[in-house]
């Protein structure tokens, strides 16, 4: 039987109205007026159509968005009371009290050595700021040291103080707090918060005495607990496809709503006192489970089907889906563009569309049903949730599809036993042990197959970005079309060679789309580019440029913030060699990463600043001498080469040695300005000059000279000088800067400064690493993207 259309109406209103929160929620707060306006036309028309007797559907889609948009303009105008956004553009120290929205979650320390770092989500109701107190009701993201904030918890109302920073673009926060000191605790959860921790806290004493995979995978598997996954167990269940097994969604929902009903039949309860029950333990259940947007999804999904089954009428997979898609976008449009809300639609929309005829497609291939499920179920939720899981990481693994089958026998034991386990550890710590057991031997057996999956070499590169999800489209639809011809010809028996060609022939055209697909913006082939000429590193916020000097050879500008993520890039490149490296001033983002960029290659000389800041450059001079380096000076006017490249050195001064007690801004105006020549293309590197720095350098170069690519100065903040891109005329630009970073970098005045030279912007937040290649009169931008697993690395560094 086909689906009433009440089912594609639902559909349609569900994706017009997701549309439309992911566009509202990018604008600031300023535009919520037109967004007011936009929704009131909205609103009208559909008034219009019901009043011409014009159909429900259309109707229908114009409530949603209608609502959506609603939603969004309450949620900013709530937000933007007391003018949190225009203090944290400020940067003001405050004193706030709030409610913990989130459970903290570890991030890497702004500083190698530093005291570990966790990020927390707070509702602030109480700001003092400027001698002023406000009462508002304002999301805030806390960056704040482990020590005292690991222990906050999810509905705790806390007090603390730190400074303001603004949110990105987009987010549900409407600023960052970097604290200082201690929370201080003014009020507990409430019950259900605290009944859900001590439910939390009791599983992880049950699975206390298993090996350290299962003690950190199990919770996780039940309740979303990845406190204590191993890091590297989590890299390769990313690399192999089953992270999806530890963020809570349908089928933990669905165990629980159906123990429920069970537990309610057994004694006696009517069909609408179970489905009353049911919903309770599914509100329960998110409490436990945390809020997370898949684990919402499959509550609202719950919950609508309950209401259907309640009221006696039939439930539907897609309808339900499109209901609880609509419900939770209006309670909170920020999901629209969370990737975690995206792939959990998909992957349930993949399995109520898709997963039944794949069934029975393989059923009619011969196969058992169970086996045949097994096979179908991560077919169809990888076949749909491809394109958007190249985004996150631009690289296909063959093996998902295998593991996923390999581990799925043990998901649903671990996850009913572990969930005993959970239920029984207030009541018998002893019985909850014995429950996560055996629970702990299958997740043990699904952390076997992800690290022996993610050993095998056989994950394939694709383009990042938008070009990389079509072309993970395209080859999906080839491998599918190839699989359905080979299920054809064994089912009609007829010409099995044509069939098993026309097969083979889609394969390898998907082969060819994979190795040879230009990416929009980006590299065909393998990272880097044969002809590269100059790389912006993707080291999150701090500067690592490198400029080709030889085959395997280059000469370094900066080394970043980390070591890890310098070595890695120049590892990228293949380079063994480093005729040079160019440390342009001595803060921690431009030299906190030598010693992986000097680890195990030659170097030839390091040049530095005449403004020696202690102790990092004592730092350096020993980095250098481990490494048998000279260590140079360099000052305006001096020239060099190393090896093809040829500099000019046009800043700082000679005299800016002589300073003393220097502040932040003048160790920044103290940069090393080189203007270089690679390949015959001009680079100008302009550390962190500012506008005065700038002004100085711009005076040093010959007139007339205008340059190919700028590396923006400090991170692209607002203090640029005009006059620097208006004569020169850079084609490219490069922003070294961080996608997490509490700055503001890149400023919006600077990015429309470079727009109105007409300058191509590359910037590493958005691109990864970045690089110029081919010949002056035939440049070319690329952009390999970031790496998802050195996301948190990056990140460490962003706050201020």
């Amino acid at each position: 039987m086909s689906e009433p259309v009440l089912d594609l109406r639902l559909v349609a209103a569900a994706v017009l109205a997701w549309a439309a929160a992911a566009t509202a929620v990018a604008h600031p707060a300023p535009a919520r007026a037109a967004l007011l306006a936009g929704a009131a036309a909205v609103a009208l028309t559909g008034a219009v159509l019901l009043a011409t007797r014009r159909g429900a559907r259309p109707l229908l889609v114009l409530v949603a968005v209608t609502l959506v948009l609603a939603s969004v303009v309450l949620h900013q105008a709530r937000a933007a009371q007391g003018g949190t956004a225009d203090l944290a553009a400020d940067r003001v120290a405050v004193s706030a009290t709030g409610v913990v929205r989130s459970d903290p979650r570890p991030v890497p320390p702004p500083r190698a050595g530093g005291p570990p770092r966790v990020v927390v989500e707070v509702s602030v109701s109480g700001l003092r700021a400027r001698g002023r107190t406000l009462s508002l009701a304002a999301p805030v993201t806390v960056f704040a040291d482990a020590d005292g904030w690991s222990r906050v918890r999810l509905g705790q109302r806390v007090g603390f103080r730190g400074r303001l920073g603004p949110a990105a673009a987009g987010e549900r926060a409407v600023a960052v707090v970097s604290a200082t000191g201690r929370p201080v605790l003014l009020a507990a959860p409430a019950a259900p918060y605290r009944g859900a921790e001590r439910l939390r806290e009791g599983l992880r004493r049950a699975v206390e005495p298993q090996p350290a995979d299962a003690r950190g995978l199990l919770p996780g598997l039940v309740v979303g607990d990845t406190s204590r996954l191993p890091a590297d167990l989590e890299e390769d269940m990313r690399a192999v496809g089953l992270t999806h097994l530890t963020a809570v969604s349908g089928a933990n929902t669905t165990l629980v709503a159906g123990l429920l009903v069970l537990v309610a039949s057994w004694l006696g309860f009517g069909r609408r006192a179970r489905l009353a029950v049911a919903a309770v333990g599914l509100a329960g259940f998110v409490v436990l489970a945390r809020p997370d947007p898949s684990v919402l999804r499959a509550a609202v999904m719950g919950a609508v089907g309950l209401t259907g089954l309640a009221a006696g009428r039939p439930v539907r997979g897609v309808p339900v889906l499109a209901a609880a898609v609509l419900a939770l976008l209006v309670a909170d449009p920020w999901l629209a563009r969370e990737f975690g809300f995206v792939l959990s639609v998909l992957a349930t929309a993949a399995l109520v569309l898709l997963g039944s005829p794949f069934a029975r497609r393989l059923e009619g291939f011969g196969l058992p049903r169970a086996v045949a499920l097994a096979l179908a179920v991560p077919v169809a939720a990888q076949a749909v949730c491809g394109p958007v899981l190249v985004l996150l990481q631009p690289s296909v693994n063959p093996v998902s599809v295998p593991a996923n089958v390999l581990v799925a026998p043990a998901v649903a034991p671990a996850t009913v036993l572990g969930l005993a386990a959970t239920l029984l550890a207030p009541l018998s710590p002893t019985a909850a042990t014995w429950a996560a057991w055996p629970a702990g031997l299958c997740a043990g057996w699904i952390a076997l197959v992800a690290r022996a999956a993610a050993r095998l070499p056989v994950a394939v590169a694709v383009p990042a970005g938008a070009a990389g999800a079509v072309v993970v489209l395209v080859l999906t639809a080839l491998l599918l079309g190839a699989g359905a011809a080979l299920l054809r010809s064994r089912r009609t028996g007829s010409r099995p060679r044509r069939w098993l060609a026309l097969a083979l022939a889609l394969v390898l055209s998907g082969a060819a789309l994979v190795r040879c697909a230009p990416r929009w913006g980006g590299p065909s082939g393998p990272w880097p580019p044969p002809d590269w000429l100059v790389v912006g590193c993707d080291v999150g916020q701090g500067d690592a440029v490198v400029l080709r000097s030889g085959p395997t050879a280059g000469v370094l500008v900066d080394a970043g913030p980390d070591d890890v993520l310098v070595d890695g890039c120049l590892d990228r490149l293949g380079l063994d060699r480093l005729d040079a490296v160019v440390l342009t001033h001595f803060h921690a983002d431009h030299v906190g990463g030598l010693a992986g960029a000097l680890r195990g290659r030659e170097v030839g000389a390091v040049l530095i600043s005449p403004l020696a800041v202690q102790p990092a450059a004592a730092r350096v001079e020993r980095l250098a001498a481990e490494a048998g380096a000279a260590v140079a000076v360099v000052s305006a006017g001096r020239r060099g080469s190393a090896g093809t490249v040829t500099w000019t050195a046009l800043g700082p001064p000679a005299r800016v040695a002589g300073a003393t007690a220097p502040d932040s801004s003048q160790v920044n105006d103290s940069s090393v300005a080189l203007l270089a020549d690679v390949g015959g293309v001009r680079v100008l590197l302009t550390g962190d000059l500012e506008r005065d720095g700038q002004r100085r350098a711009l005076a040093e170069v010959p007139a007339g000279t205008t340059v190919d690519v700028v590396k923006v100065a400090h991170h692209g903040s607002s203090n640029q000088f005009p006059g620097l891109y208006t004569r020169l005329r850079p084609r490219v630009a490069v922003v070294e800067v961080g996608e997490v970073n509490d700055y503001g970098h890149p400023a919006a005045s600077t990015l429309e400064l470079l727009a109105a030279t007409g300058t191509r912007v590359l910037r590493t937040d958005t691109g990864g690493d970045v690089a110029l290649a081919g010949s002056p009169a035939a440049l070319r931008t690329l952009v390999r993207g970031s790496d998802p697993a050195q996301a948190a690395r990056r990140a460490r560094y962003g706050d201020g």
